[in-house]
């Protein structure tokens, strides 16, 4: 029973909340809806420096394996990334790799924190979100009440690795930058265009730029046989899009040209270059985490004894397939099965002996390739929210930005299924010194 002490903290808490929000109309921290859903939450959670440290090494370790992965794969033939779902007619871009390139400029994974130390859930290659919520606006938060910001100097390291990536495109296209034009796209979506805008405004606060840059929508731009045009016609040389490549596939023009492909073709000959690049679009899905598992049990010579040592430590068991060739589960207990390519926590469910233990309101991607993930409990807490004291479960968050670990988060949701409408809670240190 909520008493009216904890009704009038709750009362002043929105108050609270709202009031300093608002003072960032650029950020989402409430989601625009039919009511007002609260997104970014007023406090913060203490995460212990040997946890971000942890972190830190499950994703440097995991990139370096995974990445290695990918490029074999991106090397095989087509039926090897068919086999792990990569759509038909993104193939031909799957197979592109570009050396000059980081694999990924900026990437996220997502862990549970066990008590055996991080367990791996997936890595957001592509098209991560949830940037600017850990690479700037946990820092400001922990600025503004005094606390100590696990991220300091995290925002630098991403503008590094926006500068190197687009240096790396343009030595690719063979392409001076003075002649460059660099956009920054995605969807009109405030989120999405906020975080590309984000990316832009850290590559121009390292001052005077050789090339040029602007957002457009990706609306606003126009493909040709032999380019990418801007509204105003000017060719664009580097693309960093907010935007799944598995959606780019299927985009159409009104008279029914297939825009998107077009677009990836530019890429394949070397006329446009795309951040991410396709390593990340590979590395993006979740088929690899099953592979990287599979090769683990056959003891596979890609990895030294070390590795192996560190994919038993991190990975969860993860599988193309619920049974075995003799028709037994591969996985006795409760389990996760989700799709190669979703996103938003739609067209997962978490199972349980046959049962549905949970499921996501939303089914877009039942027809992709799955993948068949042991359950592990995340670790809960309790949070103050605008409904009161709410418990709720945890993901911890660590990016990747160029092959480094960078920004660490929470995410924080009522349900066992995380989706676009879990909680941004912020993270702190302790208040004592950390030991160095």
């Amino acid at each position: 029973m909520v008493t009216s002490h904890s009704a009038d903290f709750t009362s002043q808490y929105r108050e609270w909340r709202r009031a300093y929000y608002n003072r960032f109309p650029e950020f989402w921290g409430t989601l625009p809806g039919l009511k007002v859903e609260e997104y970014a939450l007023y406090g913060a959670l203490v995460l212990p420096p040997e946890h971000v440290q942890a972190l830190r090494m499950a994703a440097s370790r995991l990139y370096r394996l995974m990445t290695r992965l990918a490029q074999v794969l991106q090397q095989a033939d087509d039926q090897a990334l068919r086999d792990i779902g990569i759509p038909e007619a993104a193939i031909p871009y799957a197979h592109i790799v570009i050396p000059e390139m980081p694999a990924v400029m900026c990437g996220r994974y997502e862990f549970l924190m066990t008590a055996a130390g991080p367990k791996l859930l997936e890595f957001n290659a592509e098209t991560p979100t949830v940037v600017v919520e850990l690479f700037h606006m946990n820092s400001q938060v922990c600025t503004d009440f005094g606390l100590r910001d696990p991220n300091v100097h995290c925002e630098a390291q991403l503008a590094q690795a926006i500068q190197s990536s687009i240096e790396g495109a343009l030595r690719w296209l063979k392409q001076r930058p003075e002649q460059a034009t660099i956009i920054f796209s995605s969807s009109t979506d405030k989120e999405e265009r906020g975080t590309t805008e984000f990316y832009r405004h850290l590559l121009e606060s390292r001052g005077p730029l050789p090339y040029q840059t602007a957002y457009q929508s990706l609306e606003a731009l126009r493909v040709t046989d032999d380019a990418l045009l801007t509204a105003e016609g000017k060719r664009v040389d580097v693309l960093y899009k907010l935007y799944p490549t598995e959606y780019l596939i299927e985009d159409e023009s009104s008279d029914g040209t297939p825009i998107g492909l077009a677009l990836l073709e530019l890429v394949r000959r070397r006329q446009l270059a795309i951040i991410n690049p396709p390593t990340a679009f590979v590395l993006q899905n979740k088929a690899l985490v099953a592979v990287l598992w599979a090769l683990h049990l056959a003891q596979s010579e890609l990895f030294t004894q070390e590795e192996h040592q560190w994919i038993e430590q991190y990975l969860l068991p993860t599988y193309l397939a619920p049974h075995d060739a003799q028709g037994q589960p591969f996985i006795q207990g409760r389990h996760v099965i989700k799709p190669v390519y979703g996103r938003e926590g739609i067209s997962i469910t978490v199972c349980h002996r046959g049962e549905v233990v949970e499921q996501s309101d939303l089914n877009f991607y039942s027809d992709q390739v799955m993948v068949y993930q042991q359950y592990a409990e995340p670790p809960t807490t309790t949070i103050q929210t605008e409904d009161g004291r709410t418990e709720v479960n945890l993901v911890h968050n660590c990016f990747v930005v160029a092959g480094e670990p960078s920004a660490v988060g929470v995410r924080a949701a009522r349900k066992l299924i995380f989706d676009d409408f879990s909680y941004f809670l912020p993270v702190c240190y302790p208040d004592q010194p950390v030991q160095k």
